[in-house]
């Protein structure tokens, strides 16, 4: 029988070094032929073929994420995939990542292996190799996570070049991510089912969409692309900021189910609001050329999570929203994301 490891009790227990050495001992990623990974000044890796794709993101306790409701190894499944969902965005196929980590001295390290542990799970379809990072003392928990993915010569997507008449889809169900954050600020149920139980998932335990993300560059036919992490509305202005375009989407090619109506009609939420500008869906949002519609198509039949049609790029600037109704939201009716500062 394997022998369990002692519990270490609390972060100033193992001290920073010893912190570091019980990580990479219990969560760090292969290191093959040639390379260094955790302990030492740097990593060193193979140098993938084509393009490195970098990103970095920050967690901070009590703005991102709040341990009353969040088990740790929620919070670290949805810090990786929230960085892989970036990756996702460039069309990058993941390689490996960093993490910066601070945390008051009586922090139990349990927590932080939850932390870990999660990060792990979350990595563990894309084979993304954790292989170093940084300790601090602070007055919270806060995770500055930083990955590397790479990208064919010429195959990288960018929020940059969409252009008026291009197609708007979206994979998978934006939404559900707000609902979950609602009901669990109501409190977190004990034994969640139904669709109680999709929307703390779609919440705490976001799937990235790097499959997808990889197939629709390789696909040639998307000229832009962008995750949901603030929200449809917010990201789509994002896209289109730069050729000073706007959209028209259509609510009645919105995917929304009937769970997730129920679950929207339940928690008091307008389920196109949700859609619309709910954030922390970690979905990708990619315009596609008229002309290469058959190649997208063709490559969004393998999507996992599927694509949606919700709209189209305008020369006219400005998001407008034709109701199921026949009636028009403008951009003052329109339901905000989420806001940084």
């Amino acid at each position: 029988m394997r022998r369990k490891d002692p519990s270490p009790g609390r972060l100033r227990d193992l001290g920073e070094f010893g912190f570091i050495e019980h990580v990479k001992r219990r969560f760090g990623g292969s290191v093959r032929a040639g390379e260094v990974g955790i302990g030492d000044d740097g990593a060193v890796l193979r140098s993938p073929p084509g393009r490195v794709v970098l990103s970095t993101d920050l967690l901070v306790e009590g703005t991102h994420f709040d341990f009353r409701y969040v088990l740790p190894e929620e919070l670290g499944w949805r810090a990786l995939a929230a960085n892989l969902s970036d990756l996702a965005a460039m069309g990058a196929i993941p390689v490996c990542y960093l993490v910066a980590l601070a945390a008051p001295p009586k922090t139990p390290v349990r927590l932080l292996d939850g932390i870990f542990r999660g990060m792990s799970k979350a990595g563990r379809p894309s084979g993304i190799r954790l292989m170093g990072g940084d300790t601090c003392r602070s007055e919270c928990v806060v995770l500055c996570l930083t990955v590397m993915g790479k990208v064919s010569p010429g195959k990288a997507v960018s929020r940059a070049g969409a252009r008026p008449g291009d197609l708007l889809f979206v994979t998978g169900q934006p939404g559900w991510s707000r609902l979950g954050l609602r009901l669990l600020s109501g409190g977190r149920p004990r034994i969640p089912k139904g669709w109680r139980r999709e929307a703390m998932r779609r919440h705490l335990c976001p799937v990235a969409r790097w499959r997808e993300g990889a197939m629709a560059a390789r696909c040639g036919a998307v000229s832009a692309m962008i995750d949901l992490s603030d929200g449809l509305l917010p990201d789509l202005s994002h896209l289109l900021e730069q050729g000073g375009m706007g959209a028209v989407l259509d609510e009645r090619a919105f995917r929304l189910s009937a769970r997730f109506r129920k679950a929207a009609a339940e928690l008091r939420e307008d389920p196109v609001a949700a859609f619309l500008a709910g954030g922390e869906d970690y979905e990708l949002l990619m315009s596609v050329r008229p002309h290469r519609y058959e190649a997208f198509r063709r490559a969004a039949r393998l999507f996992p999570a599927g694509a949606t049609p919700i709209g189209v790029v305008t020369k006219r600037p400005g998001i407008r929203v034709r109701r199921a109704d026949g009636s028009w939201m403008t951009e003052t009716r329109l339901p905000r994301g989420f806001v940084h500062f």
